[in-house]
Parts: structure tokens; sequence; C-alpha cells
């Protein structure tokens, strides 16, 4: 077992090294990390800008049904257990990781589009998520209400759903996924609507990665490892 582990780490540090000696792939790997930082600098002075909008209301009928309740502690332990694994999984080969960087910042680039957009006003039963990492970073400190169409919470887990070729990671992500849609509607944090669209757009930002990575493909092959 501790053989099979040595080994393991041994081959996740030579194919990244291996990765990073080649020209084609540091280039894009880096202009990755720096796209992404910037987008996400982006968004949180964005997040900031829209919650002085005035937005719309929506009638949803779904709330209207549902009592909300706080659930905050469940969403942030699913929501950040899941995204620790989905990292660990990816970090095991370099372009994986390297595609996960570059769906997620479609993904945001996506929700600064539709946030712009589709301005909205957070249902009047909202109970304010509590989300320590969220505060202490695109939140500025701030209480932010209006992050709505669509859920990142939500995306980012159906995105790790469609970008794993684990099938046992699959079912883990797809239930966090669904198990924090509930969540966040049934706190009222979001809109069914907000939650309905989440997977789509999710869906959107994974094919445009796959779409224009030349790799990708070849690392769905069992004989890449995967």
């Amino acid at each position: 077992m501790l053989a099979n582990s040595v080994i393991l780490h041994y081959n996740m540090w030579y194919n990244w090294k291996t990765a990073l000696s080649n020209p084609y792939f540091r280039n894009r790997f880096f202009t990755s990390i720096v796209l992404l930082s910037v987008i996400l600098t982006a968004f949180a002075v964005f997040l900031a800008y829209i919650e002085t909008r005035q937005g719309h209301t929506f009638y949803d009928p779904i709330l209207n049904f549902i009592k909300p309740r706080d659930v905050s502690d469940f969403i942030f332990f699913v929501t950040y257990s899941t995204a620790l694994i989905a990292l660990v999984y990816a970090f095991s080969s370099p372009y994986r990781f390297l595609h996960l960087i570059q769906m997620y910042g479609s993904l945001t680039a996506l929700r600064m589009l539709t946030l712009f957009f589709i301005p909205l006003e957070p249902p009047t039963s909202i109970i304010p998520l509590r989300d320590e990492l969220l505060t202490q970073t695109f939140y500025a400190g701030n209480q932010n209400l209006k992050d709505l169409f669509f859920s990142g919470h939500a995306a980012t887990l159906f995105l790790f759903y469609f970008f794993t070729v684990d099938k046992a990671l699959k079912y883990i992500f797809l239930l966090a996924a669904i198990a924090v849609s509930v969540g966040v509607v049934l706190q009222h944090v979001h809109y069914s609507y907000d939650v309905i669209a989440a997977p789509i757009f999710a869906y959107i930002a994974y094919r445009f990665i796959t779409k224009f990575s030349k790799h990708y493909r070849s690392e769905q092959t069992p004989a890449a490892g995967v």
C-alpha cells in the first residue's frame, strides 16, 4: 500500500516536471493562472458594484411553498469539501489541472455577464448565507445578497461533475451539486431559477474549454492514467 502511494506521488511529480518543461504547456499554464487572477479580481470589484444597483424581484412559486431554513453550515461543508476533492483529483494531472483552471475562469466570466444583464433583488424571505471564505475574499467583508443569477455554489459543483471522468467521483460531485442546490433554495439564498440555470452554464464552460483544448481528449483515455 505504501509502495503504491509512493509510486503514485512519484508519477504525479514526474508528470508535472515533464509538463512544465514543455514550453507550450508552460506558456498556457501561466497565462491561464494570470487570466484567472485577473477575472477573480474583477469579479470581486463587480460584486461590490451590483450591490448598489436596483434589481428586479421574481415571483418564485417554489420559494413561496418552502419555509426558509438556515443550512449555511451544511452548504459550506459540502461545497468546500467537494472542492478540495476536485482540486486533489485535478492536481494529479497537469493538463487536467490546467483545464479546470480554464473552466472555472470561463464559468466566472459567464457569471459576470449574467449578473450584469440580469439585475435581481434577493428574495424577500432570504436568510443570508454565512460563508466566511466568500466574506473575506470576493465579498470584501460585506454581506452580498445580489450575487444571484446564476448560483455560483451550484454551478461550481456541477462543473466538477462534468469535468471528472472518474465514475465514483462523478456520483459524489453530482450528489454534492444537488444537495447544495437544494440547500440554497431551502435557505432562500437564491431563486429556484438561479439554481436551475447553474448546470446549464457549468456545461457551457466545460464544453467551451474541452472544444478548444487539443490535449483534453487524450486526458480522458485510460492510457493517460485518468
